[in-house]
């Protein structure tokens, strides 16, 4: 083999070598950026995730708040309805005991 077919096939060697080492360092690269691409995606499902959960549980409070607030008017309701019903029926005790005491 001639001096320039050996030169030519060395040049030919070392382009297809550094064509190869330019491959996988793209290739790293690729994956590195890919994960870091992927890291960044969960990072921001987490937080998302986060803030919606945070926002649910203020909705959550608010809503328990405002059932309470409900609930105790109810309660305040039918207090005074029971105690206006037990004095009407104390004053009917009232009225039949002192009858009964009178008509003895």
């Amino acid at each position: 083999m001639s001096l320039e077919a050996m030169e030519t096939l060395a040049a030919a060697e070392e382009k297809v070598r550094r064509m190869r080492a330019d491959a996988a360092a793209a290739a790293k690269q690729s994956i590195a950026d890919a994960r870091a691409e992927g890291e960044q995606r969960i990072a921001d499902a987490i937080k998302k995730s986060a803030e919606e959960i945070e926002a649910l549980a203020r909705q959550s409070d608010e809503k328990a708040r405002a059932d309470a607030l409900e609930l105790a008017g109810s309660n305040e309701n039918r207090k005074a309805v029971l105690r206006a019903k037990a004095e009407s029926r104390a004053e009917q005790a009232v009225s039949l005991i002192v009858e009964r005491i009178v008509n003895s």
